[in-house]
């Protein structure tokens, strides 16, 4: 398969991050080249880019100089490698999370996140911090755009107007408007059946309420462990018990989100000295020691972006595995159909049931 964008006044080389053997993932979609078909040519001054999953739309942008903005991780490695891949300059500005800007911004593109939540603390900081009548353009596949989208955009732009389909991607290009968001975006909230209280960033996994793998997680974290490693953390709460189950034990918690890695600090050092745990903003456990702990607590994604995929499991089981000392255990939580305990018995050798129900199973891979 060709990892070369084609267009009439555009070429580039564009490859998506990590690179695996699935020949099907491309480092760009329809919506993309509707935004640099469309909206680019439009440009005139600060543009600012958002949720820009491989890096396409910094490259097509780059002599723009755009402020990019990004809260995972893997996509700012994905930028990174693409602007090299096309002998272009990285961006001045490439954020972790909205901040304050000097400058005026004159165009904004967002590719439509997953999580609308997340779209809406988008569009309020925008109201909050741009000029009313700035230019906002959100980009998606038709697939991806809930029938609740209407509303959401609605609350924060004027002037809202669809584009013509092209390859079941659409833009839709509104306005700022000054109009904010009516209840707070940050959650606060009591996981249920627990009596830790969670703080949720818009973009953390989990919203208000726990999911059934966590919650079974929850009723088997081992004890008798010094140096625990929550891997992909989200908000924090297998590390939140893990700390409760071994009070004397080092948290290191690992997650590619930042909004994830935001939650989980302010949720930890609600209980743990700050000497106790450490939170880090990380592709997997890249850069870890070797052999540096003695428990991986992990509950692995199975889709990167809108593609369901097993590589990031399958880098997070290896990474667990170098990572863990002899002896130690990486601990996994996923459903039953994902066949974990193959993968697992490959890479690991022992491996051991835990617990299960009709949905879900938790695996020990011991080292």
């Amino acid at each position: 398969m060709s990892d070369t964008l084609n267009l009439e006044t555009l070429t580039l080389r564009l490859r998506r991050f990590p690179e695996t053997q699935q020949s099907d993932l491309i480092a760009w979609d329809a919506a993309d080249e509707l935004l640099m078909l469309k909206a680019l040519p439009e440009v005139k001054g600060q543009l600012l880019i958002i949720n820009d999953h491989f890096g396409a739309l910094g490259c097509a942008a780059a002599r723009l100089n755009p402020i990019w903005v990004n809260d995972s991780y893997v996509a700012h490695q994905a930028l990174k490698q693409n602007l090299d891949l096309n002998a272009l300059s990285q961006p001045s500005r490439c954020l972790a999370d909205l901040q304050p800007i000097d400058e005026s911004v004159d165009q904004v593109w967002i590719k439509l996140p997953r999580n609308l939540r997340y779209l809406e603390y988008l569009l309020d900081w925008l109201n909050a911090n741009l000029a009313e009548g700035t230019t906002v353009v959100i980009a998606a596949r038709l697939k991806e755009m809930p029938t609740t989208l209407k509303g959401v955009t609605e609350n924060y732009l004027d002037d809202i107007q669809p584009s013509r389909i092209r390859k079941k991607a659409r833009l839709l290009s509104g306005k700022t408007c000054g109009r904010r968001a009516r209840t707070p975006l940050v959650l606060d909230w009591q996981a249920q059946g627990t009596d830790f209280r969670l703080e949720n960033h818009p973009n953390t996994f989990g919203g208000q309420k726990l999911d059934v793998a966590a919650h079974l997680m929850l009723q088997h974290i081992p004890t008798g462990h010094q140096r625990i490693i929550d891997l992909g953390c989200g908000n924090g709460i297998l590390s939140l018990a893990a700390a409760r189950a071994n009070p004397d034990a080092h948290i290191l918690a690992v997650d590619e989100s930042w909004h994830g890695v935001t939650s989980c600090r302010a949720n930890l050092a609600k209980v743990l000295p700050e000497a106790q745990f450490q939170v880090l903003w990380n592709d997997c456990l890249t850069d870890q020691e070797p052999e540096s702990a003695d428990l991986v607590l992990c509950n692995p994604p199975f889709h990167q972006q809108q593609a369901i995929t097993d590589h990031i499991a399958w880098q997070m089981f290896r990474d667990a595995k170098r990572t863990l000392a002899s002896g130690g255990r990486l601990r996994v939580i996923g459903n039953r159909h994902l066949g974990y305990h193959i993968k697992l018995k490959r890479l690991f050798g022992k491996v051991e049931t835990v617990a299960a129900n009709a949905k879900f199973v938790i695996l020990d891979a011991i080292k």
